[in-house]
C-alpha cells in the first residue's frame, strides 16, 4: 500500500512542478533517486511528467473510460498547469467532482511511481533512521490537500485571472438565494456602471462573496440585506449590509464566523481585504471586500508559430493581460513601436530577423528600450538572454501557470504568498 506521505509529497510536487524551488524542497527528489543527478529539480521535474504520459491509456481503450479520464486529469492540471475550472469545463465536470476525480488519479500516480521507482525500500531506509511510527490515516484523508495546500493551489493555479464585481454578486445571489428566500429577507444591490474589473480570479470572488451572504443570512433574518459596490483608488469595494434590527445578534455564530475567515483567507490570495462591522443594538452588522483593480498590461508575443501564439493567446485569456501575436519579425516591430505593449514575449528562433538580433533592436529603440522583455526559447541560453537585456527567461514547453507568474512579476503586482 501507498504510503499516505508519499501522496501529499507527490501532491505538493505536483502543485510545484514548474517551481524549481520548491521542487528542490520536495522528498521526492530522494524517494524516486534523483538526489544524485547534477540537476536534480529538472530530473524529479522529467520523472513526473513522463510518468503521467506514461499513465496515457492506448489508442483503443474507450475515450469515456477512468483510465483516460484520470490520464486527462493529470495531464491538464499539472503539466498543462490548467486551473480546476478550466479542466472542469475541458472534461465537462462540475468543479466538485473535478476534485474527487483529481485526488484519485493524484492515487493512481502515487501507485505507479511506487511501483516503478521502489519508493517503499527508500522510505523505509529513511524510516529507520527517524524510528517514526507511521501515521494511520484513511486512504482518502491522506489524499485530501490540507486546508494551507488547498489555498496555495488555488493561488499558484489563478494567477492573474481578473473578475467582474457585478457578474460574481449577481452569481453569488443566484446561489445563496434558498438560504435568504426562507426568512423572506429582503435583498437589494447597486453598483455604478463601467466599473473596472478586478484582480482577483472569478471563481474566488464568487466564494467569498457566498460565505459572506451565508453568515449574513442568519443576521439579515426576515430583514433586509444590502450590497453596495464603490469605486475608489485602484480598488473596488463590495459592502454586505443587514438591516438595523434590534433581535439581530451581536456577532455571527461560530459556523458563520468560520465563513467570514475564509472569506477574507481567499480574497487575501490577490491582494484584498475583509472588513467587518458587529452589530450592536441599533446598528448594522457589515462587511466590506475591498479588492485592487486589474491593471490592463497588454502583451505582445512574437512567435513564427502559429499554434504556439494560440497557445499564448487561450493562456492569456480572462486575464488582466491583453493579447497581440506577430509571426513576422519585422512586423512585430513595427507593432512594438506603434503599440507599445507593456511585456514582449519573444522566441529566438525566427526566420530572417533572429531573436536575438530582435532582442537588440528592441533594446535600442528608443520607443520599446523600456519595455520589458521575455525571451522564450526552447534553447537553454537564460544567461546569455538575461546578460543582452532579456528581463525574464522562460524554457519552452509553456505552461499557464509559469507565463502567468512571469507577466505578474514584471508588472510589480506578484500575487502575495501565504506564510
Amino acid at each position: 500500500m501507498v504510503d499516505p506521505s508519499f501522496v501529499r509529497s507527490l501532491h505538493s510536487a505536483l502543485v510545484h512542478l514548474y517551481d524549481p524551488g520548491e521542487l528542490r524542497k520536495s522528498p521526492l527528489v530522494s524517494l524516486l533517486g534523483v538526489d544524485g543527478r547534477p540537476n536534480p529539480t529538472s530530473a524529479l521535474q522529467r520523472v513526473l511528467i513522463e510518468a503521467i504520459a506514461a499513465l496515457k491509456p492506448p489508442a483503443d481503450v474507450p475515450a469515456q473510460s477512468n483510465a483516460w479520464r484520470a490520464y486527462r486529469v493529470l495531464f491538464h492540471r499539472f503539466t498543462e498547469q490548467c486551473t480546476q475550472v478550466e479542466v472542469a469545463t475541458t472534461l465537462g465536470l462540475s468543479e466538485r467532482q473535478l476534485r474527487r476525480e483529481e485526488h484519485q488519479a493524484i492515487r493512481l500516480l502515487a501507485e505507479h511511481l511506487w511501483m516503478h521507482y521502489g519508493v517503499q525500500l527508500r522510505m523505509a531506509t529513511v524510516a529507520s533512521g527517524r524510528q517514526e511510527p507511521a501515521e494511520p490515516e484513511a486512504t482518502l484523508q491522506a489524499a485530501t490537500p490540507s486546508r494551507e495546500e488547498e489555498l496555495e493551489w488555488l493561488r499558484q493555479s489563478a494567477s492573474g485571472e481578473v473578475a467582474d464585481a457585478v457578474e460574481a454578486i449577481q452569481a453569488a445571489l443566484k446561489t445563496a438565494a434558498p438560504l435568504l428566500d426562507a426568512p423572506h429577507t429582503r435583498v437589494t444591490a447597486s453598483a455604478p456602471e463601467n466599473l473596472p474589473r478586478l484582480a482577483i480570479p472569478p471563481s474566488v470572488l464568487r466564494q467569498a462573496l457566498l460565505s459572506i451572504l451565508t453568515a449574513c443570512a442568519r443576521l439579515a433574518r426576515g430583514g433586509e440585506l444590502r450590497l453596495r459596490v464603490c469605486e475608489g483608488d485602484r480598488r473596488v469595494e463590495i459592502r454586505v449590509e443587514t438591516s438595523a434590527a434590534p433581535a439581530a445578534s451581536a456577532l455571527p455564530c461560530a459556523e458563520d464566523a468560520e465563513s467570514l475567515r475564509m472569506a477574507a483567507e481567499l480574497v487575501g490570495l490577490s491582494g484584498g481585504t475583509l472588513a467587518l462591522t458587529h452589530a450592536t443594538p441599533g446598528h448594522p452588522f457589515a462587511a466590506t471586500l475591498s479588492v485592487p483593480t486589474a491593471e490592463q498590461a497588454a502583451v505582445l508575443v512574437i512567435d513564427d508559430n502559429a499554434d504556439t501564439l494560440r497557445l499564448f493567446q487561450r493562456c492569456l485569456a480572462g486575464t488582466r493581460y491583453p493579447f497581440i501575436g506577430a509571426q513576422n519579425p519585422e512586423h512585430a516591430l513595427e507593432l512594438a513601436e506603434r503599440l507599445r505593449p507593456r511585456i514582449i514575449v519573444l522566441d529566438l528562433m525566427l526566420p530572417g530577423l533572429d531573436g536575438w538580433e530582435m532582442l537588440g533592436r528592441l533594446r535600442e529603440h528608443p520607443r520599446t528600450r523600456g519595455v520589458p522583455i521575455v525571451v522564450c526559447s526552447i534553447l537553454p541560453q537564460e544567461q546569455l538572454a538575461l546578460t543582452l537585456g532579456a528581463a525574464a527567461f522562460i524554457r519552452k514547453p509553456v505552461t499557464r501557470a509559469a507565463l502567468l507568474s512571469v507577466l505578474d512579476q514584471l508588472v510589480g503586482q506578484r500575487l502575495p504568498r501565504l506564510r
